[in-house]
């Protein structure tokens, strides 16, 4: 038999039982429906990682005060960075050792922070981070400065009382005044406002990287914190090959520095991209490993449901498959058209779930924000995810319709 005339013998069957055909496409059309969706959210997700990530800077590793027993967290506070327990035991001094010793690192920015410092002007407040920092932040983070100046080496020296503020803290103080040259509060300490920053982004932990005040270190440490330590070093490495062995060498310097035992617990923690890549999406591929099992099942029910209608239809149409062998056709032609049934149904409800699953990644993106990535991959799963099932779910029945004798089957 033709396969043009095997698909319209197909197509006529599904079409005279219409209500049957659609159950049998519904369970395919949850479970391709809930693969496009976690498929996309899953390619989103990453690529928003990646994102983070790059902003983070591919070159860069940081030296955290606190060791991994001080729950270090990504994201802590509206900075975005990695929240740290307060520990004493990170200085200047270990920062200049870096610089100094580590032949694999090109620069260094030692940094001193607060999440939950409050800014003012005026009548207007808002809390913030405040890192106190060197000129080479901007440099080692890749920071773009809009207009004014950032803090140079002679505030530090001088401790001066000037800041740079990013584009957040602008809009929630000044709106749409000027804020060059401008006194504000930080902690209750008058700066000036002496630049603007650029805009940076979301932090690889999700935070606004643009709601923060950057002062000199010196003045952060004397003036409005009273402490002689730092919360962070920023170092960046001068071949991104080389980044686990300045990891290492930072690890050994810093442990004969803080004179650390062998096997005693480090009071700092490194962080490299590849550490923090590895930690999102470990986390990210649990969850999504459990939303395919669910799209698995609802695949497996789909599948199971057209088996068994398939089954009942071979049972209620004998006399036609009697009427068709009765008049030439053979075997492989009754197992084609209801192998085609089955996959068509199939492949008809993934095509419809694909639909659906495109519709609720836009709603589930306008109501939650996540990001989607729809990509051909995620397609061509759905596709070939519905038409596996179809193959399947067909199998049995297609071969019980094959087998049966046309004498048989005309006298049921």
């Amino acid at each position: 038999m033709k396969k043009e005339h095997m698909i319209g013998q197909a197509l006529r069957g599904l079409n005279r039982n219409r209500l049957r055909t659609f159950f049998m496409m519904a369970g395919i059309m949850v479970g391709i429906t809930v693969l496009t969706v976690v498929l996309s959210a899953g390619m989103g997700a990453r690529e928003r990682i990646m994102e983070r990530v790059r902003v983070f800077g591919l070159e860069n590793l940081m030296v955290w005060a606190g060791g991994p027993t001080d729950q270090v967290r990504l994201g802590q506070g509206t900075g975005g960075t990695p929240g740290v327990q307060v520990t004493t035991t990170l200085k200047i001094e270990d920062a200049q050792a870096i610089a100094d010793e580590i032949r694999g690192a090109r620069a260094i920015a030692p940094f001193a922070r607060r999440g939950d410092s409050e800014a003012s002007w005026r009548d207007r407040s808002y809390t913030t981070p405040v890192f106190g920092v060197t000129p080479e932040w901007r440099d080692v983070w890749d920071w773009p400065l809009d207009r004014g100046s950032f803090i140079t080496d002679h505030d530090n020296q001088s401790m001066s009382r000037v800041a740079a503020i990013g584009p957040t803290v602008v809009r929630e103080l000044f709106g749409s005044e000027d804020p060059m040259g401008q006194m504000i509060q930080v902690n209750g300490v008058p700066f000036e406002v002496a630049g603007i920053m650029g805009v940076k982004g979301t932090s690889a932990g999700g935070g606004d990287m643009d709601a923060r005040v950057f002062v000199p270190l010196v003045t952060y440490m004397r003036r409005v914190a009273n402490v002689d330590y730092l919360s962070g070093i920023r170092v960046q490495v001068r071949d991104l090959r080389d980044m686990e062995a300045v990891a290492a060498d930072i690890n050994a310097l810093l442990r004969e520095r803080h004179n650390l035992a062998p096997g005693e617990p480090a009071d700092f923690r490194i962080t490299t991209p590849t550490e923090i890549t590895a930690m999102v999406e470990e986390m990210q591929g649990t969850f999504n490993l459990f939303l395919i099992v669910v799209a698995g099942i609802a695949l497996v029910v789909g599948g199971v449901v057209v088996a068994n209608i398939m089954l009942v239809s071979v049972s209620e149409r004998r006399k036609e498959i009697g009427l068709r062998r009765a008049v030439g056709a053979k075997p492989r032609d009754i197992r084609g058209q209801f192998l085609m049934e089955s996959t068509g149904v199939t492949l008809l409800g993934g095509i419809a779930g694909i639909g659906l699953g495109i519709v609720g990644n836009l709603v589930t993106k306008w109501l939650t924000g996540t990001p989607v990535l729809l990509t051909w991959q995620v397609l061509a799963a759905g596709v070939l995810f519905s038409t596996a099932v179809g193959v399947v779910a067909g199998l049995h029945p297609a071969r019980r319709a094959a087998a049966m004798a046309p004498v048989d089957a005309l006298r049921s």
